[in-house]
């Protein structure tokens, strides 16, 4: 049988990932994906700084670390005697869309080959988050310069590293397996292996685990070609079958070599089946023909594409807030109340908003959010409400900007009752109404964010589990965040990572769900973010990719 890398070794060979999809972006540092983007910058009606010629324009970028401090991150080549430049040499950077990265770029005039920066004349510069500049793929704006009005413009455009790829969408079958189990039936998964420079092979792929069965069906999985087979149709395969065992000592089936090319070539021909080979059998017995058959049921080739893809041709992520106006949260003008609004740093559900509105703010075009509450007793009657507009207006709940959904919050906090129970299914209903018309376009235009804020278990656990099975098959995600120290053993249901909602027999058709509590980031509110907003990027690519919806790729620039 083929080798094994030392490298990768027998570990990942019998605890492979049973999911070979590697997410957006193309690099993985510590298993966690890093997307790069490239900036490239020009500028028109630069400050002309020479007397005897035009300056000599240069930029370097500078980015905000977490201590809040700037560092060069790159600089552009230098263009010679020229007020209106195209820099040739773009700047590469990680991109993060879970977190708030704010770049400084600066235009320097540098008139000698060994000149320092702190040495150049300074032309202007131009401050902002990097997600406002991949949101519309190219934006032009004004330099800012202390002493000078009419400093120029600068346009900046960013291209993704890497982009679309093409994953494989792989389904096998077994049949008439060898029988491993002296008193059962074997219990067979399978391997994917793809081959290294010295012939060896290290595992990419496991798969799930069919019990007391020689004839498995398998189910359909999606893996990156790179990582199957570094991109290349005729490179070698391994397909290793076992029968498991719970102490890890799983027995060897057989095994067979093919390429992608030959198993795209059986997926469509009459003879789809690959013998399953056992070296040490076939020493054994003359007679020995195989240890089973494989048939490959399905192989297509598709191309998808990143978040960033989808971002840069104009999809929009619409957030409505959610926030819980039960009177578990206590009486607001006390201070031990999650709503008092006292705090210089405001409240847990302020702080929350505050790190999450910022980031995804970027990713909204008019920056209006609706913004609701739920569990509140409601003016003049008290009739309690689980979808009432915080800025009162039932018709128009659209607040303008992070500031605009606080003021419409504390306005709230001042009219209406705290009361309950925790019911949270409307809200997720009616979000899900404007990603069902979404859907129905088949482009991708608009996904919707539900982020929901609360300090307590959902009263409607059962209901909202049915409402978030329904809305797994729209362009939807949901967050929530706990706020406070309550049990929040339910919710950690929701986030369905290991196994997916059911609902009357009904299955989740992807994850669509992350919940978070606030507690473990309350001295560090900075962080949130990352926790929060991570999946986002994946559950976004992984509902066009099923619907085999492409970017729309349209030209989209700003100016401001």
């Amino acid at each position: 049988m083929p080798a094994f890398s030392e490298e990768k070794g027998e570990d990942e060979r019998v605890g492979g990932s049973a999911d070979g999809f590697v997410g957006w972006g193309q690099q993985t540092i510590n298993n966690k994906p890093q997307t790069h983007i490239e900036l490239a910058f020009s500028c028109k009606g630069l400050r002309n700084m020479d007397v005897l010629s035009k300056s000599d324009p240069q930029i370097v970028l500078y980015m905000k670390n977490h201590e809040d401090v700037w560092k060069e991150t790159g600089r552009t080549d230098k263009v010679s005697n020229d007020l209106n430049p195209v820099f040739l040499q773009p700047i590469q950077i990680v991109y993060k869309f879970e977190e708030r990265q704010d770049i400084r770029i600066r235009v320097f005039d540098l008139d000698d080959p060994g000149q320092s920066i702190g040495m150049a004349d300074f032309l202007g510069e131009l401050e902002l988050p990097v997600g406002q500049i991949v949101a519309v793929r190219s934006l032009t704006k004004a330099l800012d310069h202390p002493r000078f009005q009419d400093c120029g413009t600068i346009t900046v455009t960013a291209t993704e590293v890497g982009g679309h790829h093409e994953i494989a969408c792989l389904k096998f079958e077994g049949m008439g397996l060898d029988k491993k189990d002296f008193f059962g039936k074997s219990d067979p998964f399978y391997e994917l292996g793809k081959q290294n420079p010295d012939g060896t092979f290290t595992t990419v792929y496991r798969s799930e685990t069919i019990e007391a069965t020689l004839s498995p069906r398998w189910r359909q999985h999606e893996i990156n070609v790179k990582r199957l087979c570094g991109g290349q149709a005729e490179q070698p395969i391994l397909f290793s079958c076992y029968d498991h065992d719970d102490d890890g000592s799983h027995d060897f089936i057989g095994y067979f070599i093919t390429t992608l090319a030959q198993l795209r070539d059986r997926a469509n021909a009459s003879t789809t089946v690959f013998e399953l080979i056992n070296p040490k059998k076939a020493k054994k017995k003359k007679d020995y023909v195989n240890s089973g058959q494989v048939k490959m049921a399905e192989c297509r080739v598709e191309k998808t594409y990143s978040f960033l893809d989808y971002i840069m041709g104009g999809l929009q992520l619409n957030c409505t807030v959610a926030i819980d106006f039960t009177g578990s949260n206590g009486d607001p003008q006390t201070p031990r109340s999650l709503h008092y609004i006292g705090a210089p740093e405001g409240n847990h559900y302020q702080q929350t908003w505050q790190a999450i509105g910022q980031i995804i703010q970027d990713y909204d075009a008019d920056k209006l959010f609706p913004a609701f509450g739920f569990g509140a007793a409601l003016p003049p009657h008290g009739q309690v409400s689980f979808e009432f507009a915080l800025n009162g207006n039932a018709d128009n709940p659209l607040c303008a900007g992070v500031s605009g959904v606080m003021e419409a919050y504390k306005t709230s906090l001042l009219h209406v009752g705290l009361s309950g129970p925790t019911n949270c299914a409307p809200m997720i209903r009616h979000v899900s109404r404007l990603a069902i018309t979404a859907a129905q376009s088949r482009t991708a235009q608009n996904y919707y964010v539900l982020l929901i804020l609360t300090d307590g278990q959902f009263t409607d656990i059962y209901d909202c589990i049915g409402a978030i099975v329904e809305a797994s098959d729209y362009p939807m995600s949901i967050i929530i965040i706990g706020v406070g120290n309550a049990d929040f053993t339910d919710m950690e249901r929701l986030d369905a990572d290991k196994k997916a909602l059911q609902f009357d027999g009904r299955k989740a058709s992807r994850d669509i769900v992350q919940f978070v509590p606030f507690k473990k980031f309350v001295n560090n509110t900075s962080l949130l973010p990352g926790a929060v907003l991570a999946e986002l990027p994946r559950q976004v690519e992984e509902y066009y990719r099923k619907r085999r919806i492409t970017p729309r790729f349209s030209e989209h620039v700003a100016e401001q």
